[in-house]
């Protein structure tokens, strides 16, 4: 999909609960939350929920979107979250297959940017250049085996992960984890309506040593 049908969903959604939760995905809360607040990026960051969850507990973080609408989401969402910014968000309108960022980053985080398999495995490994020495990178998706044995998420193949395929493409970090995450949309949903049976995703997490 394309930016402006993205904006389309958005626009939709704006007046219910929006497109995704309010809250940050589980996996990456407990991942990042025993790291030290720095620098961070919100790679496709949506309508916000890791990049504001991420300001609240300190980070300096620069979120980027192609969708202008989904940013507007995200602006509203911290402007009325509930816990305190102790760190920043710098919103950014860009395409993240065609956009570079001007520094590199402690943390760099991806969230459900389900692209073919050949731009997803470009982009995650020109996100891991974006990592400064002893920085994270943090990407979950949905796995290819959703389609069989799990619940929601794209029907498309070409756009799902494997363990694998992000092994690949984080080629040259340090892999603590490349593996299938079970997850309780009704615990920890990617949406507002999600619930029911268990999702499958896949979880790459890796650090530039």
């Amino acid at each position: 999909m394309d930016a402006q049908s993205w904006d389309e969903r958005y626009s939709a959604a704006r007046n219910g609960e929006g497109l995704w939760s309010a809250q940050p995905h589980a996996a990456l809360a407990q991942i990042v939350g025993p790291l030290t607040a720095g620098t961070a990026l919100d790679v496709a960051t949506g309508d916000g929920r890791n990049a504001i969850w991420l300001a609240e507990r300190g980070w300096q973080v620069t979120a980027v979107d192609f969708s202008a609408t989904g940013l507007d989401v995200a602006r509203a969402r911290a402007a009325s979250a509930s816990a305190p910014r102790t760190g920043t968000i710098d919103w950014q309108l860009a395409d993240v297959t065609r956009w570079d960022p001007a520094r590199a980053f402690d943390l760099v985080t991806m969230t459900y940017l389900q692209l073919a398999e050949q731009a997803t495995m470009d982009i995650i490994a020109r996100a891991s250049r974006w990592l400064v020495p002893g920085g994270t990178l943090l990407v979950i998706g949905h796995d290819r085996d959703n389609l069989t044995r799990g619940a929601g998420g794209p029907q498309d193949p070409a756009v799902l992960y494997t363990p694998d395929m992000l092994r690949a493409a984080a080629d040259g970090l340090h892999i603590f984890a490349a593996r299938q995450l079970i997850r309780d949309p009704a615990m920890d949903p990617e949406g507002p309506r999600d619930g029911g049976h268990a999702a499958i995703d896949t979880l790459l997490h890796a650090v530039n040593d």
